[in-house]
Parts: structure tokens; sequence; C-alpha cells
């Protein structure tokens, strides 16, 4: 080997020594710049964000956190308990290049809104317009015109799966205009040192001054998620979700866990979102509950013994397993019996003391006449929600109401109860969307925390029955046995609560969730969920062989009356007026959509922003005095606006797309004229649906 010269040592060196100094003088410039914009990014977080802007204030970073300085001028980091940096030594070339290859092969949400049941023999305004819209985009799907394949230059939705540094966001949104973009970074801490990388206060003043929303989603796991998605949609409108260009920046287990989570769940935000029919009818049924002087929960607990036990029993086949647990205790315990369970229990010798119903239809309130002698009723204390049909109450010994939220009715009976109370009314949470939530939400929200869970199965084992052997359904469609047809599993799975897994469906699915969400809301850690249903996070699996019979006594009689004593009163009042109805006012609510819906589009993005601007004027009336107008016309403007903005963005020729939007928007403004009319001949008809007429 030659021994390099005197010359070319020194030559080399002096050529280190310069890309040492080039690099200093790089993480000098960088340093000043990254701490510059460090302090406009908080300034900002402060105005618009001042939950995140705390948390950045609070966050104490690791002895070894570091923003290296690349030879390009930019930062790079090196995450918690990773031996590589996020990016290469040019992290703005690789980053435009992932962008180049994500939008050109561009991955999307969509949902088929051609499956909606086709039905002419429903003839309800809901139902007709569906069918009308299923029959229209199944016609557009015949069109066998190509996907959107490549990102266009504006977009309704971005979900932005990892924020790394935040080069992307910055250059996407440079690219393509969002109405709505989601961020989500389980990793705070690489959020943060984003904080000295990208001008945040550039990008959010831009959106800001755009009309557009921007959500964070930082430093969470996929349940935390997915109950925030879910809380803006609710907010904002499951349209902000529903057609989205989905990105992901970075690797990483925690983040790809919450892709996952997204894709399963998405179901979620497709449907459920209520409709006119269910809203005028919910409506109505408030109106006649207060008519009937019924009993409205009104007041906090006080007073009870929290202790006390709570049975709270489904239909569920594990019911079985604990009858003799049941019919050993009935009289230590407050017998909860949810649903059809009431004929379970009464087939079992096992009195009810308090049975919860949620359901509006008429014919709901029908089969529960033909499944349990009147006498019978007349034993029992019925809760229920504001929803139910209203005759339903005088079977009852006593009944009492509560008002369940994100309802036209509930919004007017609060609106009555802070004129004539001076206070709103407590909307008990996590209600819906079967009974069994309503029944443990009652007790929860009245203070009682020893509670059991008998039947509340979610599912059946893989080999079992759906419902009790007592229960009025029919054990198989193939064996001919007599009872009435229950709701099918669908093959869907849930953990199971002793080992296992239950087969379910998306119904009970949800169910499921919304129970595991009460638990947590209310903290209730002592909730024993009983035999072999679905798995509830929060509640004590209990095997029925574990079940110890109650010793204590308990005087019924007593903690029944302190039930509705404590927390019902009637409204002092037997009608509503008129002016509170506001037949006048929803007519001009109407007209003003139309009016939206009639100007001309002449591209995507024009016929998106009016879409936007009919859903943001509907849902400027939430927290208004006209909140039940807004839920007497949302569930219709999501169930037509998120087909609309889907097929917007659907197919690559934008004229077709213009084409056949027009063409549903006539069915559109047909709708809400139809509710315009509809709403002041029918605000307080009760359901019909199974009624022979």
């Amino acid at each position: 080997m030659t021994t390099p010269s005197l010359e070319q040592q020194i030559s080399n060196l002096s050529s280190k020594l310069s890309e040492t100094l080039e690099h200093k003088q790089r993480e000098d410039k960088f340093a000043i710049e990254a701490n510059e914009r460090f302090s406009k990014n908080l300034a900002c977080f402060e105005k618009y964000y001042q939950e995140i802007a705390q948390a950045i204030k609070d966050y104490q970073t690791r002895d070894d956190f570091c923003i290296h300085v690349t030879s390009t001028g930019h930062g790079n980091f090196f995450p918690k308990n990773i031996d590589a940096p996020i990016y290469s030594d040019d992290p703005i070339a690789q980053t435009q290049e992932q962008i180049e290859v994500q939008t050109t092969h561009a991955v999307y949400s969509l949902t088929d809104y051609t499956g909606y049941p086709q039905d002419d023999m429903d003839t309800r305004i809901h139902s007709r317009y569906m069918t009308a819209l299923t029959r229209h985009m199944c016609d557009v799907r015949t069109e066998n015109k190509s996907s959107i394949k490549v990102l266009p230059d504006s977009f309704p939705t971005a979900i932005i799966f990892g924020i790394g540094l935040g080069y992307h966001v910055p250059l996407l949104l440079k690219r393509t205009h969002f109405d709505y973009v989601y961020l989500i970074e389980p990793e705070f801490e690489q959020f943060f040192a984003s904080l000295f990388c990208t001008d945040w206060f550039e990008i959010i003043e831009t959106v800001d001054e755009q009309g557009g929303c921007l959500f964070f989603h930082l430093g969470i796991d996929h349940k935390s998620f997915m109950d925030d998605i879910e809380k803006i949609s609710e907010d904002v409108g499951a349209f902000s979700l529903v057609r989205s260009f989905c990105y992901q920046h970075t690797p990483g287990q925690t983040l790809n866990t919450l892709i996952q989570k997204w894709c399963s769940d998405y179901f979620r935000f497709q449907f459920g979102h209520g409709f006119y029919n269910d809203a005028v009818t919910g409506l109505a049924h408030s109106i006649h509950h207060l008519r009937n002087n019924a009993a409205i929960l009104s007041k906090s607990p006080t007073g009870l013994d929290f202790d006390t036990p709570i049975f709270i029993v489904g239909n569920g086949p594990s019911l079985d397993s604990a009858e003799e647990f049941l019919k050993n205790n009935q009289q230590n315990a407050i017998i909860i019996a949810i649903g059809t369970s009431i004929a379970s229990l009464h087939n079992k010798g096992i009195q009810t003391d308090f049975h919860v119903l949620v359901e509006r239809p008429y014919s709901n309130y029908k089969i529960f006449g033909d499944i349990l002698p009147s006498e019978e009723y007349q034993k029992v204390n019925l809760l229920g929600l504001n929803t139910l049909y209203p005759d339903t109450t005088k079977r009852y010994k006593w009944a009492g109401i509560a008002a369940k939220g994100s309802e036209s009715g509930t919004c007017l009976l609060n609106l009555l109860s802070q004129i004539h109370l001076s206070q709103g009314l407590p909307l008990i949470p996590y209600c819906n969307p079967v009974v069994a939530n309503a029944a443990l939400s009652f007790m929860l929200f009245m203070g009682f925390r020893n509670v059991y869970l008998f039947g509340i199965d979610n599912g059946s084992q893989p080999c079992g029955t759906h419902h009790s052997k007592d229960s009025i359904y029919s054990q198989s469609e193939e064996d001919g046995s007599e009872g009435y047809l229950s709701l099918k599993f669908d093959g869907k799975a849930l953990e199971g609560n002793l080992g296992s897994y239950v087969i379910s469906n998306d119904l009970y699915i949800v169910a499921h969730a919304q129970l595991e969400r009460l638990i947590s809301h209310y903290n209730a850690t002592s909730c024993m969920n009983v035999g072999h249903g679905a798995k509830i996070q929060g509640a004590i699996a209990t095997p029925t062989d574990n079940l110890i019979d109650l010793k204590k006594p308990l005087d019924k009689v007593s903690v029944i009356e302190s039930i509705k004593q404590g927390f019902f009163e009637e409204l002092p009042l037997d009608d509503v007026e008129e002016k509170f109805i506001a037949v006048d006012k929803l007519q001009d609510v109407c007209e003003h959509v139309l009016a939206i819906s009639r100007e001309d589009v002449d591209s995507r993005k024009v016929a998106s922003e009016q879409l936007r601007r009919q859903a943001r004027f509907i849902y400027s009336l939430r927290d208004t005095s006209l909140a039940h107008l807004f839920h007497i016309i949302k569930g219709a403007l999501l169930y037509y606006h998120c087909p609309m903005i889907t097929l917007l963005y659907q197919y690559d020729d934008e004229a077709f797309c213009l084409e056949k939007y027009s063409e549903l928007n006539l069915l559109w403004q047909q709708y809400v004229e139809e509710i315009r009319d509809d709403y002041a001949m029918n605000y307080d008809r009760t359901c019909d649906l199974g009624k022979e007429i």
C-alpha cells in the first residue's frame, strides 16, 4: 500500500475540516431557524389548539432527545428505541418521492351505496328516497367507468397516518386541496420534534383561511383514535370521513394497528345516521309523553345505597346457566329485564322489578302486548327512552322516561325543561343502539356500581343458540320450532368472556363497544359480566359457578320507590306550544337548503362546496333553540350527502361524475321538499309501522 504524501494528507484533512465547518454552519443556521419556528408554532397552537399547546409546554424530552441536521440542512430524528433515523440524508427529496408514489397510486376509503334494501312496500319518506338512491347508484355502477387512481387537485378528506417531522404535510396540502384533514401520530415525541422542522403555523393559518378543518390526533392508541373519530363524525358529520385519501408517512407497529382498526371499524361511519321518519317520530313520541304526564328523568342521585345488587338481565343463551342463581337471589337484588327477556324471566318464574325498553315502532309495542299477560305488566315498573312508543307507559305499574341524546324530541324536551324547571335534562350516555346499553346506562347514571350482567352476550358461541331456551324466539329456522325470528349473526367475531369467541354482527359489535365506553365513562370497576357471552372490557368476567348467593336482605320496595322519587318528575305542562314546534322555521330551513342545492355547479370542487355549505348551515342549528330541527333533517342530509360526495370523487371522468351528481341532487331536493311539507302535518303523529290501517 502506498502511503499518501504529506500534501495529500494535508489536503484530505483540509477537506474534512471544511466539511466539518460547513456542517457546523448548517447546524448553527438550523438551530436559529428551528427555535424561531418552534416559538411561532407554539403561539399558533395556543391560538387554535389550546390543549395541544398545553401538552407541548408540559412535555418532558428524554435526555438524548436531539434533532440531527442532514447535509441538505434539514432536521432528522431517531425515534425512541429505534436505531435508524426517520429519513435519509435528504428528507425533502425522500418525502417528495413518497408523495409521488402514494398520490399516483392512491388508496381511498369507499362505501358501496348499492346495497340499501329496496322495499317498494315501505311507503315512509326515507325508505322511498333511499330506494331511489340505491337504484340510482346501481345504474351508475353499470356504466363501468374507470375509478380515480391519481389523487386530483381537490379531494374531500385526507387521513394521514404518521406525522414524523411533518415534511409531507405542506407538500401534500400544496398539491391537493382538502376540506378535512386528519393527522394521526401515536408518538407525541415525533410531533414535538416536528415543531422544530415544519412551519405548522403556516399550515394551520392557511387551512383556517380556506375554511377547512384540520384535526390532530396525537399520542393516541387505536381505541382513543376511534373514540376521537366518532366524536368528530358526530360534531362535523360523517361526510367528513366517507371519501378519504389515506396516506401513511411513517412505519411502525402502533401505526399499523391504528390503520387496521380504522379499516375494520370504518362501517360505523357509513350508516346509523338517523333519518327523517325516525326523527319526526321521536319528536312526536316525546310530545305524547308530555301529554301523558310521564315522569321524566331530571334529577341527580341522592340518598341511595349504591352497593345495592342490580341484576341486568338480557335474553342471550348464557341466561339459562344463571337461572338457578337468579331464582335463589331474586329477593335480594333489583331485577332489570331488558327487552324480550321479561318473557324469559316470567317463564322461569322470576319476577321483574324494572323493564327497560327503547324502540319506537308500533310493531314492538304490539309484540310486547302479545308475549306477556297484561296483569303481569301491572306488577312491573318501566324505564324507557323518550323515543319509546308512548302508549307503552300505560301498561305498567309506573313508568319513567329518560331523554336520549342526539334526538329531535330530546332537544324539545330540554328546551321546555329549561323554561319550566330552570335546568336542562340529564342525558344518560351511550344508551344505544340496543336496550342493554340503555339499561346499564340508567343504572350507572343513578350511581349503582354493584351490577351483574346476565345474558348480555352480544352474540352466540360458534355452536350455540342465539337466545335463552325460554325466550320468545325460534331456536332455529330449520327445525320448525315456534317463535319469532331473531336478528342473524353474520360471522363477525368478538372475544369470549370466558375464553374462545362469540359470533356476532355489526349491530351487536357497536352495542358491545358502547357498553365498554359506558363502563369506562363511569370508571365502574365492579360490574360482573356473567357467563359465556362476549368479553366486555372493564367488566369482571365471571363464570356462573363462581357466583355466591347474596345473604344481605334487601328492602326492594324502598329501593324501587327511591329510584322513582329520587330521579323522576313530571314537567309542569300538558302540551307543547306551536311556537316551539317551529313549523315555519323548518320551512325556512328547507328553503335555504334548497336554494343552495339549486345553484349551478361546473366542477367537483364547486359541487363539493355546495354540499358543505348546506351541511354547515344545518349544523349551525345544533346548539340553538331550533336544535330539534337540526335532528329532523340531519339524518336525511347525511344519508344523501355521503353518497353524493363519494360519487363526485369516484370516477376519473369528471363530467360523468357531475352529470350523475346532478341527477342525485334532484332526488335530494325532492326529499327536502317532502320533509318541508310533511313536518307540518305529522310532527305529533305516533309511529304506525306494523299497524293495520
